[in-house]
């Protein structure tokens, strides 16, 4: 369903927003990198289940620091899994020690965010 604020917005603003054409132009690298592994089960396929990755969080896995920090939604892809990964140790701030240690520039989360659940 779209949303009002969706709906206020020209076309070409709302794709700025929400980084599309980072997630294209990722896409279109990531097929062609792949075309042999992909002519065997077709480009509709692979576009379904890259932007379904995008949406559930899981395309930041196995990818370098720059496409990480690419968006805001890839920085806080990130966030989730490595919470997922580290959340046993998690405690009293241990978590944000280890990310400091994995992670030469932990990614910026702006601060509307700092307060959303991370599972």
């Amino acid at each position: 369903m779209l949303s009002p604020e969706r709906l206020a917005l020209p076309d070409y603003e709302y794709l700025a927003q929400r980084h599309v054409l980072t997630y294209m132009e990722d896409a279109v690298c990531q097929l062609l990198e792949n075309r042999e592994d992909i002519s065997q089960y077709g480009i509709a396929r692979f576009f379904t289940e890259y932007f379904n990755s995008v949406c559930q969080g899981t395309h930041i896995l196995f990818r370098e620091f720059s496409f990480v920090q690419a968006t805001p939604h890839n920085r806080v892809s990130f966030l989730r899994a490595f919470w997922r990964c580290f959340r046993t140790v998690g405690k009293n701030g241990v978590f944000s020690q280890y990310m400091q240690g994995l992670v030469p520039e932990p990614p910026f989360i702006p601060k509307s965010m700092h307060n959303q659940r991370l599972h």
